[in-house]
């Protein structure tokens, strides 16, 4: 006889019917391929989305950071030039007290009170003309 044991069991005639025909199996089955297809396209199209995005905002930082330089230019600039013409005008005044001229004290005087009530933001005329045009195709940032 062979080493091997018997194997003992109940013969299986046919497996049970699936409650699910296979029609509705293969449906299903493409449905999860569509699906899956799906949001693989979705998912593309909103990380193109965000990159745009993120784009969009690196452009309006640039914008804002270009606009922060070239006010502080104006601002070191402008600010220079008030802080000399104010020194000037107080060794005037000094002068004009020493010379014991009325009149040109008076004049001194205004000059330093019409500096006083000047704003150095007068000089830019329309900042929200520039504020629009800065970094369009027609005046693009520098950086």
């Amino acid at each position: 006889m062979s080493d091997k044991p018997a194997v003992v069991g109940k013969i299986v005639r046919g497996a049970k019917a699936s409650p699910v025909p296979a029609v509705d199996a293969l449906s299903a089955l493409r449905e999860i391929v569509h699906a899956a297809h799906d949001y693989g396209k979705i998912r593309q199209e909103e990380s193109t989305k965000r990159a745009a995005i993120g784009a969009a905002e690196r452009v309006q930082v640039d914008r804002i950071q270009a606009a922060e330089n070239t006010l502080r230019q104006y601002f070191d600039r402008v600010f220079e030039e008030r802080a000399k013409t104010g020194g000037e005008l107080f060794v005037r005044l000094d002068q004009a007290m020493e010379s014991g001229d009325p009149q040109m004290v008076q004049s001194v005087v205004a000059g330093i009170v019409g500096l006083a009530q000047s704003s150095p933001l007068a000089g830019l005329s329309d900042f929200g003309k520039f504020w629009a045009e800065l970094g369009t195709a027609d005046n693009p940032v520098e950086l």
